[in-house]
């Protein structure tokens, strides 16, 4: 494998282990993120006064609901209409009566709809009485909780100090959801060896324990423990005994397809590739990494073939543009020197395209309700791109937005529609900047590819003249 191509290689393959792990920081996100902060401290005081305007309005319910049980069935049964707002403007109405209640459980629904809508002040309220009364057994639950809430925020210091002690009162399986979150916590803050050492206390027969077992492969991975991380993820692949409809094998697959590359096991890294599903959502990342190891295995006849099927997909994400990168290369190899050059040709042709739609994109206003999110992989899709928002941001902020534009709708209230309009306002300026960052970055590794893709062609140029000579 000549320097060129192991240069090319690493370009590709680095920001994939990236993505497993945590993607390195930019001035630009840390600005955006602090504003989405103080953003989300807005939100904050103006949903308490939001719902301390609406339950002002006591003609719907003029009488307090005395019964807990009974109050948690009528919250409930608001929810499951999908009145959320009504739900909790009940929970504010009748605050005393879960106040004087605080050991029964029916507060943890209580408190995890608050939170679940960010309606931080009541929750918090909540947590301090919870606190002041000393139950142990209740309170333990609660800062769970909240841990689950900070990490949605992506406060990983605040879910690290919640989630510092001992879970002798949480249920098995919030006892395994612990330790994972505390885990990933831990990974975000770089505290690799701490986060393995949660990882581990994930028992086998929790449902998190294959996901404890990944996170661990991928914490040793950071500590260049490559040996251990594959032990790992093949132990949980032999466990598993799953389809590869299952994302979570796949994605087993996928880490280690990518780690056994970095380490230069190119048959056993396209044995993992091959074992990720057709439909999965990582079936685009194998290809392109079956495409690579086919290559630096000399069978270049089985990359082109991989590379050519992802270079037809009709959407844009990083696999897809780097195919256009290694094709050449491939083809270069086979020794057809015109089909190099048209390859190239087109790479450069397809670059500029790409770099041409995302500045319109970043040109554009995206109206929040025109971005198609997708919750399970935290990315939008803008122009059939596909952008990873979760790793560089937090899904409460999008959902903050959501929430404001549903306060607007709901009051009637001139002076509070105001105030909402103006933070909506905020909201939209950092939505564009979040955008912007996201397509900056993605121009970054495409002008990065149409560099290459340059010097390939002028090295092809270069040598055919030496040839000539």
């Amino acid at each position: 494998m000549n320097h060129w191509f192991k240069h090319s290689l690493k370009t590709i393959v680095l920001p994939y282990l990236c993505l497993f792990i945590t993607q390195p920081g930019y001035a630009d996100q840390a600005s955006i993120n602090n504003d989405i902060l103080q953003l989300d401290a807005a939100f904050k005081n103006l949903s308490e006064t939001f719902y301390h305007a609406a339950s002002n309005n006591t003609e719907e319910y003029p009488q307090p609901i005395v019964d807990v049980d009974l109050l948690l069935s009528a919250v409930n049964k608001l929810q499951e209409a999908g009145h959320t707002i009504e739900a909790i403007r009940l929970i504010h109405l009748n605050t005393e009566t879960i106040k004087e209640n605080l050991d029964s459980e029916t507060i943890f629904s209580f408190i995890e709809l608050l939170l679940d809508n960010n309606v931080w002040n009541l929750a918090s309220t909540l947590l301090k009485e919870v606190e002041d009364a000393n139950d142990q057994s209740i309170l333990v639950t609660i800062q769970f909780l909240f841990a689950k809430y900070h990490a949605r925020h992506h406060d990983w210091i605040q879910v690290n100090n919640l989630l510092e002690g001992h879970f002798s009162e949480l249920s098995e399986e919030d006892t395994g959801y612990a330790y994972l979150l505390n885990g990933i916590a831990l990974q975000h803050m770089k505290k690799h060896r701490q986060a393995i050492n949660n990882y581990e206390k994930v028992l086998p027969s929790s449902q998190y324990y294959s996901h404890a077992q990944l996170n661990m492969a991928i914490a040793n991975i950071r500590l260049g423990w490559w040996t251990d991380a594959q032990i790992k993820i093949k132990d949980q692949l032999k466990r598993a005994g799953k389809t590869n409809r299952d994302e979570l094998t796949n994605r087993l697959y996928l880490v280690l397809g990518y780690a056994l590359l970095q380490k230069e096991y190119y048959r056993d890294s396209r044995d993992a590739f091959r074992h990720i599903g057709l439909e999965s959502r990582y079936t685009n990342r194998a290809l392109l990494g079956i495409g690579l190891t086919a290559t630096s295995q000399g069978d270049y006849v089985g990359a082109i073939n991989a590379l050519t099927i992802l270079k037809n997909k009709k959407t844009f994400d990083l696999s897809v543009d780097e195919s256009y990168l290694l094709i050449p290369y491939v083809y270069e190899k086979l020794q057809q020197e015109i089909t190099v050059s048209t390859a190239y040709t087109e790479a450069m042709k397809y670059y500029r395209h790409r770099v041409a739609g995302l500045n319109n994109i970043a040109g554009e206003h995206i109206d929040i309700n025109n971005l198609k999110y997708k919750s399970k992989t935290s990315s939008f899709i803008i122009d059939n791109n596909n952008f990873d928002y979760g790793a560089r941001y937090p899904e409460s902020f999008l959902k903050n937005f959501h929430r404001l534009k549903d306060f607007h709708n709901f009051t009637n209230d001139s002076k509070l529609k105001n105030k909402i309009s103006r933070l909506i306002a905020k909201f939209n300026t950092t939505l564009q900047e979040v955008i912007a960052d996201l397509v900056g970055q993605r121009k970054e590794y495409l002008n990065s590819y149409l560099n290459q893709s340059r010097y390939g062609l002028a090295r092809l140029y270069d040598n055919s003249k030496k040839t000539g000579d």
